[in-house]
């Protein structure tokens, strides 16, 4: 299992504080509040984590069914968002799950979590990658697919192949593509390299310290349907 998929199931808390230092500038949530009309609305969030794409909409909205595979990332966005308790309802499910779901939502959302499941998954892959466009878009009015184009690289681009092969689906399902930056900023180089290295391994950790970076650069793409 690769660093990245140890810290979602096991460590919520260097989870969190990895979000944390992401997107100092702010740009995602300009970006949602500038494109999605969220007021009185219902959403679904897959891949809750730790709240923090939450954060960006739970103001507005009326209600969020929130899910994600793992109890303790429920647990510590549960303590993240304990401001708006009244809204949130929390359920433990995988996102292989989906088509088992009732409820209905004006809005789905997800970050960096179904990109997860395609790269987790090898034979099946184009049957889950159109499960979950399928599952959603039926759901929902409006779908958003918030995902990586790359952590400390020099432009965006989708990294690996079956994420590649994931984002060209969803253009191809009428999808409309968005890049934003969304860069890490920490105190130290030493506080990046603890930090980012927990989660994206030693060769992530080593090029920090060589070069001691402080801000690490984050380009995300967007893919919404209305």
């Amino acid at each position: 299992m690769s660093d990245m998929f140890n810290v979602y199931q096991n460590y919520s808390n260097l989870y969190d504080e990895l979000v944390n230092h992401e997107d100092y500038e702010n740009n995602l949530y300009k970006f949602l509040n500038a494109n999605i009309q969220w007021e009185n609305k219902i959403v679904g969030e897959f891949g809750i984590g730790t709240g923090r794409v939450t954060k960006t909409y739970i103001d507005k909205v009326q209600k969020v069914f929130a899910y994600d595979n793992a109890q303790h990332m429920i647990d510590k966005a549960k303590q993240n968002l304990s401001k708006w308790k009244d809204k949130i309802e929390y359920t433990v499910s995988d996102n292989k799950q989906i088509s088992s779901l009732e409820n209905k939502y004006d809005i789905i959302i997800e970050g960096w979590s179904f990109g997860h499941l395609v790269v987790q998954t090898n034979e099946a892959r184009n049957q889950t990658i159109q499960m979950l466009i399928d599952e959603t878009t039926k759901r929902a009015d409006t779908v958003i697919f918030i995902e990586t184009l790359g952590t400390n690289v020099a432009s965006p681009n989708p990294p690996g192949e079956k994420l590649a092969q994931f984002y060209h689906a969803l253009t191809d399902n009428g999808f409309k593509e968005h890049i934003i930056q969304t860069d890490y900023k920490f105190t130290s180089h030493e506080e990046a390299a603890r930090i980012m290295g927990g989660f994206f391994g030693d060769s992530m950790r080593n090029d920090i310290i060589q070069r001691k970076l402080k801000i690490i650069k984050e380009y995300t793409g967007i893919w919404i349907k209305k």
